[in-house]
Formats: structure tokens, C-alpha cells, sequence
């Protein structure tokens, strides 16, 4: 039966099967035609098959399958060798005694909906194979003709090999082999397929019980759920169940149930004895010995060794195995897969109200009327509707969710891997997501969402290691990728006990110590170094930084203010630390105490004279600013400069300008 689907869009439609070589009523071709203007854009496929299937939901599955299986295979077989061979193959009646070459298959056209006759299933009969083989001897000997001579040896001679090969060798031999063994072949081929194909109802379900008895014995292809046991099914539940679980699980339990309570009573009796008597030595030493006598060592010694304080680190890792990183892993992606699907889901559940408001606002809004969601309207109804799905659908989601979280603690960020298992992790990590996001979850992205996804994590489209690396950070912590060294696991304490040869050893060597004297506690905590980069304080080669506070009139009169004894007392200061305050009085340029002109430009040859000045007399009252200067302010320094000194600021042999 040739069956035509419309694939796209969705759902899934028949429509009726029409053949070209048929000729229709008006009626059924004009509901053809209209079908094909409809949509131009759909989708259609041709089927000639029939799917049957079974759940293994009920019990005797297995038994209905095995009926479903024998019907569907016994089918197939009646159809084959009943049908194809004898009447559509090659070697078939239809091709012994037809005139012309037939066609046993169909395509679907596009342009019509009709079925058509498939060009490449054009099958040969016995006559036309006769007609093509002279045919082609004809077409070989008025090439050979057509062609001019100038062969090897010249046409005339040529001419009879020509024809002993055309004629004798592909027209006799041939039409003798067609003739002879072709109808033969036929009616043999032909005449076997029938007789298999009318007895198939007894040899078939033999056939069909055979395959399902090896598959219970050696591979059981049918297996229910994705883990099921495969192989060796029987002997699976021979062994396992029966004889593991159903015998001996039993008897150990039994066992167990008796050497329980009693290994239980015995550990409680060595642990309560342990721990008294533990306890009544320590107490013993430390009150006969220890209270009176121990100190705190200055080092290390054979009684006491330090375990904690400075230069020992405190700081400790948790090492996981690489398969429950990597199941951790697949929880993640599948809980990243449950976000995606439900949003997509609630896109596709809130479409129908988006169109119901986009067709409301677009025939209402001129009279200023707005769909509200009200009790009882149809709009009401369908947004309770979407609500109780999605309600349903979260619902399930946060239920699987629940199961796929991990409950973080406080060592969760504390977690690590070595550089082996953590480079194992990472290539497997890789290949999870390479493999599960294409197909689970961009699948459900459009092309903005996707860009969006690669945009948010900060990597370039396909980059599923550093992906892989993200995950992993999210799911542990933000160290999670740096590898965890030897040192950084536990502490490493050996101790080598002197035996006799050891001991002799030892007195020959001259070497004396005790046990505890090569015991060493060996721990490198990770250090985490900051290095900044390296600056220069540039105001320390320039001479000018440090100013002369030159905005004190230097001509006015200077007041003196009078205090009491009390307060000189109190406020007494040394005569050096005035010299130097006197020395280290500078003026802040920015400050609203400086009352300095608007600075003019001046020449480079004052700059320089300055700048030279300052550098050779390296005397801070001296010194004076290039940043806000003016003329006033250079004429004042001077003349205080001459005051003072009697050598010029300046060089003779340079002016101001």
C-alpha cells in the first residue's frame, strides 16, 4: 500500500493516494489542486510500509511481540517472494513473457501529488533484452562503418573481425545465453519464490521462535529500558537472580544476622576500653608528669613535635574520583536542558493566548477596548487552561530537578582533582558537552538565543573545552581547575623503625638517632603571590618639586605673639626641630593660602638658569617652582636671594626676558 504524508506542517496528515497513469473525476482533482495551492510550502513523503509496535508495559510482552513479530515478518515474505519476485523482479513471469520493459516502482511528484513511474526501477524482459542485444551489434556495426580507414590494418580486413565479434561472439553466444539460460532462470527463480512464499505461514513463526530463543539465550536485542541486560539474558537470572539473590543473599543475610549483633557488642566493648583506658593514661601523665614538669619546647624534639602554628598551613582538599565528577557533570547539563525545555515548552503553550490578544488588539483597539481575563470568557478559559499546564509542566520539571541537584556545603569549594584525573575529566567533560548541547540543547535555540548563550559565558561559538571548563567552575567553585598537587592532599609522616641490621648499620655508620629523629611532616600550602608592577617616583629628580614659600612679603613687619609661662611649658619645642621647620617651609601651589599672579610665559633661558641654579645649590629655601611662577615672583626671590647672599641666583652672562 503506497501511503502520502504530509510531513511539514505539523501534525502529521494522510492524504489520498492518487496515480498518474489513472484518470480522476473533476472533483478529486480539483480538491488535489487546491490542496497543492494551499500551503506551496509543505512537505510530503511516500511510505509503502506499515510500523507496528509493542510496550513492554503489561506482562507477556515478549509473547505479543513474538505474534506482532511472526505477522509482520510472514507479511513481508508472502509480499516478497509471493508478489515482488514472481511478478516485479528481474528473473519473474512478467519479465519471460511481456513485450516491453516494465516499471514496478512509483515516485511521488511534487508538482501534481500523483504517483508516478519510478525511471530508475525500469525492469528488462526476455524480449527486450533480445531487441537491445542486436540493437546494440546494429549500433556497433554502423560505427564501424561510419568511421574512416585508417586503422592498423585497413578496413577490408578489419571488417571481418568486425563482424566475427558483433555477429558470432555478442549476437550468437549472446541471444544463445539469453534464450537458454534466462527463461530457466525465470521460471525456476520464480516458481521457488512462490512455493517459499505459500508455505511461509509454516516456516515462518519457527524461523520467528528460533530468533527469539536465541535472543533470550545469547543477545537479547529487545531488552526493556536503555540499561537492560543484554547478553547471556537467561543466565543472567539464573545466576543472579536466582541463584545469587534468590539462594545465596539469603543465607548471608542469615549469617549476618547473627555475626552482626555480636561483631557490633565486641567493638563496643574494645572501643569503650580503649577509650577509658586512653583516657585514665592520659590523665595519669598529665597530671604525675606533664602538669608539673612539661614547658613549651623551643623546638622540635623526641617527646613533642609541633603540628600547627606558624610556617605550617592549615588548609585542606577533598579529593573526588573522576567518575562522580563527571556524573555531577551530566547532572548539571541535563538540569541546563530542563531550563531550556521549559521555557521553550511555555513559549509554545502561551502562542494561542499571544494570538488571541494580537487578533483582539488588532480588531479592537480603534474602539478602545482591551481583552481582559476575566471568569467565564473565552479568553478567561484559556489562559486558566495555559496556566494548569504550565503549573503541570514546572511542577514536573522542579520534581526531576530535585533529584538532579547538588546540595553545596561548606567543603564544596575545597574540592579537587590531580593534573591526570583532572585532564581525563576535562577531555570527557569535553566530549559530554560536545555531544549532549548540540542535540538536547540548541535544538531548542534560535539563532539570537544561541548567540546570546555564547555571548553570556564569553566564548567563541564551538569552543565546548573552555565550555566544559565553565561548567566545571560553576558547578564547584572558580580553583576548581587548578590541580591539586601530592602535597596538598595530606600530610606525609614516615617514620623508619630501626631494626637489627638497620641498628647495626647504624652503629657502624656512627650515625646515632632515634625514631622520631627521621620523622618528618612534610606540607606545602598553595600561596597565592601578588606582584605589582614596579613605579617610580619621577618628582624625585626634579628639582623644582619642593618650592620656596616666596608668597611671605618678605619687606612688611614681622609680629610676634606673647604667651604666658604656662603655655611656653606646654608648647616648648627644640631649637633644631624650629631650624629645620624653618628649612622645610614650602608652599602648596593649589592651596587658597597662595596668593600668586597669574603665571606669564617665560623664556627657555630662565628655565634652564633656574633648573642649573637649583641642581648646584641643593638648598631647599632656594629652590623654586617652574609650574606656577611669575615675573613678580622671580623678582622677589632675588632680591630676598640678595639679602642672604651676596653671589647672584642667576649667571652674569644670561638675562631675564
Amino acid at each position: 500500500n503506497w501511503l502520502i504524508e504530509r510531513t511539514h506542517p505539523l501534525p502529521i496528515t494522510r492524504i489520498p493516494t492518487l496515480f498518474a497513469k489513472y484518470t480522476y473525476e473533476s472533483v478529486v482533482e480539483e480538491a488535489r489542486q487546491r490542496l497543492i495551492r494551499a500551503d506551496p510550502d509543505a512537505q510530503y513523503n511516500l511510505r509503502a510500509d506499515t510500523i507496528y509496535s509493542t510496550t513492554t508495559r503489561y506482562p507477556f510482552w515478549r509473547w505479543k511481540l513474538f505474534i506482532t513479530r511472526a505477522y509482520c515478518w510472514l507479511s513481508n515474505v508472502i509480499y516478497t517472494l509471493c508478489l515482488v519476485v514472481p511478478f516485479g523482479s528481474s528473473f519473474s513471469f512478467r519479465a519471460l513473457l511481456a513485450l516491453k520493459p516494465f516499471r514496478s516502482n512509483y515516485e511521488l511528484k511534487r508538482e501534481d501529488l500523483k504517483l508516478h513511474e519510478d525511471p530508475y526501477s525500469e525492469t528488462q524482459t526476455f524480449i527486450s533484452r533480445l531487441v537491445a542485444l542486436w540493437e546494440h551489434v546494429g549500433q556497433s556495426r554502423r560505427n564501424f562503418e561510419r568511421v574512416p580507414d585508417r586503422g592498423f590494418l585497413g578496413k577490408n580486413i578489419q571488417r571481418i573481425f568486425n563482424r566475427f565479434w558483433n555477429y558470432v561472439v555478442k549476437g550468437f553466444f549472446g541471444t544463445v545465453s539469453i534464450c537458454v539460460f534466462y527463461p530457466v532462470s525465470c521460471v525456476l527463480i520464480s516458481t521457488i519464490s512462490f512455493i517459499l512464499g505459500v508455505l511461509s505461514p509454516i516456516w515462518m513463526p519457527i524461523v520467528t521462535l528460533i530468533f527469539h530463543i536465541l535472543q533470550i539465550l545469547v543477545y537479547d536485542a529487545n531488552s526493556a529500558g536503555e540499561y537492560g541486560r543484554k547478553l547471556f539474558c537467561v543466565i543472567n537470572i539464573l545466576v543472579t537472580d536466582f541463584l545469587l539473590c534468590g539462594i545465596v543473599q539469603p543465607i548471608l543475610v542469615l549469617i549476618a544476622l547473627i555475626a552482626t549483633p555480636i561483631t557490633s557488642v565486641l567493638l563496643v566493648i574494645y572501643a569503650l576500653l580503649h577509650r577509658y583506658s586512653r583516657g585514665m593514661y592520659d590523665r595519669i601523665m598529665y597530671h604525675l608528669i606533664i602538669k608539673h614538669r612539661a614547658r613549651v619546647p623551643a623546638h622540635d624534639g623526641f617527646l613533642a613535635r609541633r603540628i600547627a602554628g606558624p610556617g605550617l598551613a592549615a588548609e585542606y582538599f577533598y579529593q573526588v574520583a573522576s567518575p562522580e565528577v563527571l556524573a555531577a557533570l551530566e547532572s548539571l547539563i541535563e538540569q541546563n536542558e530542563l531550563k531550556v525545555y521549559r521555557s521553550y515548552i511555555e513559549q509554545i503553550l502561551n502562542k494561542p493566548l499571544e494570538d488571541y490578544r494580537m487578533f483582539f488588539d488588532e480588531a479592537f483597539k480603534p474602539f478602545s477596548v482591551k481583552v481582559q481575563s476575566m471568569h467565564g470568557t473565552v479568553y478567561g478559559r484559556m489562559n486558566d487552561v495555559v496556566d494548569g499546564h504550565i503549573k503541570n509542566l514546572r511542577s514536573t520539571i522542579e520534581k526531576r530537578s530535585d533529584l538532579l541537584r547538588l546540595h553545596r556545603s561548606s567543603h564544596h569549594d575545597r574540592i579537587r582533582l590531580t593534573e591526570s584525573d583532572l585532564t581525563a575529566v576535562l577531555i570527557e567533560g569535553t566530549q559530554l558537552v560536545e555531544k549532549w548541547y548540540p542535540q538536547r540543547i540548541f535544538s531548542y535555540l534560535n539563532k539570537n538565543e544561541l548567540e546570546k548563550f555564547w555571548n553570556d559565558y564569553d566564548l567563541e561559538p564551538n569552543d565546548w573545552l573552555s565550555l566544559a571548563s565553565k561548567l566545571l567552575q560553576e558547578l564547584f567553585c572558580r580553583d576548581f581547575l587548578t590541580p591539586l598537587e601530592q602535597t596538598d592532599v595530606f600530610y606525609s609522616l614516615k617514620v623508619d623503625h630501626s631494626t637489627v641490621s638497620k641498628y647495626a648499620h647504624m652503629i657502624h655508620s656512627a650515625s646515632l638517632h632515634d625514631d622520631l629523629d627521621v620523622a618528618t611532616s612534610i606540607y606545602l600550602p598553595e600561596t597565592t603571590y601578588t606582584i605589582q608592577q614596579p613605579t617610580f617616583n619621577e618628582t624625585i629628580l626634579n628639582p623644582n618639586e619642593t618650592i620656596l614659600d616666596i608668597s611671605t612679603d618678605y619687606f612688611g613687619n614681622y609680629h610676634a605673639k606673647t604667651h604666658g609661662r604656662i603655655y611656653r611649658f606646654f608648647n616648648h619645642q627644640a631649637k633644631y626641630l624650629k631650624d629645620a621647620e624653618n628649612l622645610s617651609k614650602f608652599v602648596d601651589y593649589t592651596s587658597i593660602t597662595c596668593h600668586f599672579s597669574i603665571p606669564i610665559p617665560l623664556s627657555h633661558i630662565a628655565f634652564v638658569n633656574v633648573i642649573i641654579y637649583n641642581r648646584d645649590n641643593n638648598n631647599s629655601t632656594t629652590t623654586i617652582s617652574l609650574k606656577n611662577i611669575s615675573l613678580q615672583d622671580i623678582l622677589s626671590l632675588i632680591e630676598y636671594h640678595k639679602k642672604i647672599y651676596n653671589a647672584p641666583m642667576l649667571p652674569l652672562n644670561h638675562n631675564i626676558a
